[in-house]
């Protein structure tokens, strides 16, 4: 995936989860002035339609794409929010519960951000944490300016327990299985060959360990003959070039076995004897399709030729020591002329 694409996709999570945000926002404040309503506390119903009108026009800076300050203004409004609703309506409602959240959602935002600075992130904790105590030193030593019935006050906590609930177990939600991701493409990443495209020899440790049944497996580990002359002659671009058509033709003529770049000019291939007829024909397949393969380079033309030593698996092997087999029936047909197949 391209960087343009990548971020691209990152600007249309961002937009996406700021209407999401809004919307949410802008619902919840409908449903306080509501609440104040039936509760006949208008002076809190009329700060809540004001602030539902401020966030239809919030609308207009994701659209035009103010990312930021939108953030900013949404941060600050429900920051305001909280301690005027907790000052009017008491430190028992709840409203506190949001300042938690946020220093959460915080960290969730510098994470996913193009800069990720937790200067910010620890200023909004610090912040939160003054404002939390603050709120709740005053409400052991001032009333609230609206003592307000015990129905409200329930629905009001229980409706901020459940939302910042819901709030921590959402974003932890998304950041786990965004980890979960990277940590999978991490992994996969480094169990593949970067230039050949194919596994290295981490993929076929991995490999080795999940074959259920290697009584029927045989390992061929070969390389390309003369390589050192390639690179010596021609450059590494060329020695690049028929690596990556090896492992290009293994993987298409030995589709049914699984093919590992070892290292260098080097390879394994692992076999079953009972998918896709005899391995022996199989690799001497293989091995013609290399010899009669031609490369064209700079006005050049290589042919490059492969020797394979190959290895039933026998009990109770290492994959340590049945590459070594592999490689020392490989070095014998190295020393009887090369490309050919030793077993």
């Amino acid at each position: 995936m391209s960087q343009a694409h990548q971020e691209a996709r990152r600007y249309k999570t961002i937009r996406k989860t700021c209407y999401t945000a809004n919307i949410a926002y802008l619902f919840l404040h409908l449903y306080y002035m509501t609440l104040f309503l039936f509760a006949k506390l208008y002076v809190m119903a009329w700060v809540c339609a004001g602030i539902a009108v401020l966030y239809g026009l919030f609308f207009l800076l994701i659209h035009f794409k103010k990312y930021f300050p939108y953030a900013l203004c949404c941060g600050n409004e429900f920051l305001l929010f909280i301690i005027f609703a907790s000052v009017m309506v008491g430190f028992s409602t709840g409203f506190h519960f949001f300042l938690v959240a946020f220093c959460i959602v915080s960290f969730f935002t510098t994470y996913f951000s193009k800069q990720k600075q937790l200067k910010g992130s620890f200023v909004w904790v610090g912040l939160s944490m003054v404002i939390y105590f603050t709120l709740f030193f005053v409400s052991e030593f001032v009333d609230p300016i609206y003592p307000i019935e015990k129905w409200l006050e329930i629905t009001l906590f229980t409706t901020h327990a459940v939302i910042v609930f819901g709030l921590i177990t959402i974003f932890l939600t998304i950041f786990m299985r965004y980890a979960m991701s990277l940590e999978k493409k991490i992994m996969n990443e480094s169990r593949t060959d970067e230039l050949t495209k194919i596994s290295n020899r981490y993929g076929l440790y991995d490999y080795f360990d999940q074959i259920a049944d290697r009584s029927t497996k045989v390992l061929a580990f070969f390389d390309i003959d003369d390589f050192k002359a390639v690179n010596d002659t021609y450059g590494h671009v060329a020695g690049d070039i028929v690596l990556k058509k090896v492992a290009e033709i293994a993987t298409k003529v030995l589709e049914n076995g699984f093919v590992c770049r070892y290292g260098g000019e080097e390879f394994v291939v692992v076999l079953d004897e009972s998918d896709g007829g005899p391995v022996i024909d199989r690799l001497e397949t293989f091995r013609k399709a290399i010899e009669e393969n031609v490369i064209d380079f700079e006005g050049s033309t290589l042919n490059p030729t492969v020797t394979i030593g190959a290895v039933k698996y026998r009990d109770k092997l290492t994959l340590m020591q049945w590459v070594e087999l592999a490689d020392q029936k490989m070095y014998s047909g190295k020393k009887s002329g090369k490309n050919k197949i030793v077993t």
